[in-house]
């Protein structure tokens, strides 16, 4: 496991209801590119108890820019077998999924459009943490103190 994988899971299960941590998916591809909650929704399935997790794929260390990035993400898990899978395609052999299904609670309790309202990646660069918004293609990025959940989503409530 990463060193920022460690940190982050480290970091966020302070602010976390529900366990966050590392898990093994499955990439079996089939979606659609930049639609992982789309992906992943359309392949629930309540009479096989296939539901949608959110979380985070951790890329690796880029030593050129000095920085993690951790990009949100959704995916399934067979809820039967507990395993889990991902439609979603290009997601990269190096990345480390993490499970934080406090996103999705929230961002369900909290929006219409829980996947459009969180924010697109956090990247962490000399142990502190930057979340970064894609808006209309445009990245904005905006420091954070703690990795609290609500401050993981674009709008304040």
């Amino acid at each position: 496991m990463y060193k920022a994988t460690r940190d982050f899971i480290n970091a966020r299960q302070k602010f976390a209801r529900f366990e966050v941590k590392a898990v093994s998916v499955q990439q079996i591809g089939g979606g659609t590119a930049d639609s992982s909650y789309m992906n992943a929704h359309g392949r629930i399935d309540r009479e096989c108890n296939i539901r949608i997790v959110s979380g985070w794929l951790v890329r690796p260390y880029n030593r050129m820019l000095k920085k993690t990035e951790i990009l949100q993400h959704w995916w399934n898990v067979d809820a039967s077998t507990r395993t889990y899978f991902d439609v979603s395609p290009d997601v990269g052999r190096d990345c480390e999924y993490v499970l934080d299904m406090d996103l999705a609670e929230y961002g369900i309790n909290h929006f219409d459009d829980p996947a459009g309202n969180v924010c697109h990646a956090v990247e962490l660069r000399d142990g502190s943490y930057t979340m970064v918004d894609r808006i209309f293609g445009e990245l904005f990025h905006k420091p954070i103190a703690a990795l609290e959940t609500a401050a993981l989503f674009k709008k304040a409530i």
